[in-house]
Parts: C-alpha cells; sequence; structure tokens
C-alpha cells in the first residue's frame, strides 16, 4: 500500500474531503488528527456559538482530546481537518497516548471519500433552529438530518423539527425510574457533557465542548 493512500479533493459533500487512492484495509490508522492543542474555553472563546439558525456554520476544526482539552485544526492542523462527517462513515476517531488518529472501520475502495461520525455533542437548550442550523446532508440511508448526536427519546421530535414543525420537546426520562420504583438510579461516571447555548439563551461557563466540536469516538486503554 502506498505511503499516502489519499488525496484531498472538492467534495459534494461539502467543500473539501479527503479520497482514498488505494485500497485502505479495515483497522488501519490512516492519518493523525494534528492541530493546536487548547483549552475548552480557549475553544469556545476562539469560535463562539452562533446566535441564530440564519448563518452559515463557522469552519471550526475542533476535536475533542479529553475533557479539559481539544484540538484546533485551523492552527497546525492537517489533510485529517478536511474529511467529512456522514452518519454511515467508513471511519472512526481513536485517542491512543493524547494522540487522535483516523481509522478505517471498514475496507475502504479507491475513489471512495473518507468519512466519521462527528457527532456533535446535544444540549439540553437546543431549539429548532439550532438543530437545522446543523443539518445534515451526508446521504447516506441512515442519515439523521442532523450532524448532533441525539438521544433516542428525542429522535422523532427532532425529525419533526427538520421538517419544519417546531413541535415542543418532550420532558427528559428519569433514568432507571421504571426499575427502581421511580426513583432515579445514580449515573456511573463524569456527566454527561453538554455544548455551550446560544446567545438567545443564558450563558453558561465555558467549561463545556463547544457545539461544533467533533467528538472521537474511542479511547484506545
Amino acid at each position: 500500500m502506498p505511503r499516502r493512500p489519499w488525496e484531498v479533493r472538492r467534495s459534494p459533500r461539502h467543500g473539501r474531503g479527503v479520497y482514498a487512492t488505494a485500497r485502505i484495509p479495515a483497522g488501519t490508522r490512516i492519518i493523525e488528527y494534528t492541530g493546536e492543542l487548547i483549552s475548552e474555553a480557549e475553544g469556545e472563546r476562539r469560535y463562539p456559538t452562533p446566535p441564530d439558525g440564519n448563518e452559515e456554520p463557522e469552519h471550526t476544526y475542533l476535536l475533542t482530546l479529553d475533557a479539559e482539552r481539544v484540538i484546533d485544526a485551523n492552527i497546525g492542523g492537517n489533510a485529517a481537518r478536511f474529511i467529512n462527517h456522514s452518519c454511515e462513515p467508513n471511519c472512526e476517531t481513536v485517542i491512543d497516548d493524547g494522540h487522535i488518529y483516523i481509522k478505517a472501520i471498514k475496507a475502504i475502495q479507491p475513489e471512495t471519500e473518507l468519512t466519521y461520525d462527528y457527532s456533535f455533542e446535544w444540549q439540553d437548550a437546543f431549539e429548532p433552529v439550532d438543530i437545522r442550523y446543523y443539518a445534515c446532508r451526508c446521504g447516506s440511508a441512515k442519515c439523521r438530518g442532523t450532524i448532533v448526536k441525539v438521544p433516542v427519546y428525542l429522535r422523532p421530535t427532532v425529525r419533526e423539527w427538520l421538517a419544519g414543525n417546531d413541535v415542543s420537546k418532550p420532558k427528559k426520562p428519569v433514568r432507571g425510574a421504571a426499575k427502581t420504583g421511580g426513583k432515579p438510579t445514580p449515573r456511573k461516571g463524569p456527566g454527561t457533557k453538554r455544548a455551550g447555548a446560544g446567545a438567545k439563551r443564558p450563558a453558561k461557563a465555558p467549561t463545556h465542548p463547544h457545539v461544533a466540536e467533533r467528538h472521537a469516538t474511542r479511547v484506545v486503554r
């Protein structure tokens, strides 16, 4: 296999994309996601959450490394930042010893665009305009309609929002209530992180993932 089995081209999905130029076997670490390592707070300062859904999504290339740090590929980044999102990807992001790699999860044939799921973080303050702002047009049969990772109980609601119907959100289910006689079960591990709210909602301290921040999917232990 060539040392660099990919190249950057224009993509019908969005702007530029990365395409395989040779067969890439499943499990291959294709490229490292590089850039400047910064704090979550600095990422929010550099790329504040858009105030409404009338603007074009800005080109942010933030990728979560851990609970406190992100990689900003706008500075010192390589071609990995041009790999586009898909709801049915052929790659995933893997964290290993402080580095993030793009890894093939299936065999990728030449001329195929490389993709992974950006998994933008859901936040409870999201409104229909926010979901439509981050609409997904990946063209996959499994496309969920938005780059945001939507909780299962809200998927029907989000489908309505994407269709232009601004229905109200249902109440969030109480975790484990059905199994504990109405008492929620304790959540294991650290609490779920939330992305920052827009200007129309109360500001939150910038100690959370940026709304347009890509999330790595797996950590190598």
